[in-house]
């Protein structure tokens, strides 16, 4: 029997999706971190009324949601990519199981 979908490939597809998962979460988490920084520093500064220093803590939030919005996108494409081959080999198991059906029924 041959198969043209890979069981290989299907598995690799998931651990793509499964460690983009994980980077996703990484990052979050990061960005999470760094926002609760910048929350503990607003409040400081309200309180003293110097918002001078804030400026970087800005910055390193504005790159870390851009860091994540495209871990959230690759995830999504990594969820792509396992979808399609996991679609693909349960068509390729239908029509092979058809085609067996099939030839025994020929006989």
């Amino acid at each position: 029997m041959t198969h043209l979908i890979c069981l290989d490939a299907l598995h690799e597809a998931y651990r793509g999706l499964e460690e983009a998962r994980l980077r996703c979460r990484e990052v979050a988490h990061a960005l999470a971190t760094i926002r609760e920084t910048l929350d503990q520093a607003l409040d400081l500064a309200y309180q003293q009324q110097s918002f001078g220093p804030l400026n970087n803590l800005f910055d390193e939030e504005e790159a870390a949601l851009a860091i994540y919005e495209q871990a959230v996108a690759k995830v999504r494409e990594a969820e792509g990519r396992w979808s399609a081959v996991s679609l693909a080999l349960a068509y390729e198991r239908e029509r092979l199981t058809a085609g067996q059906v099939f030839s025994s029924r020929a006989n």
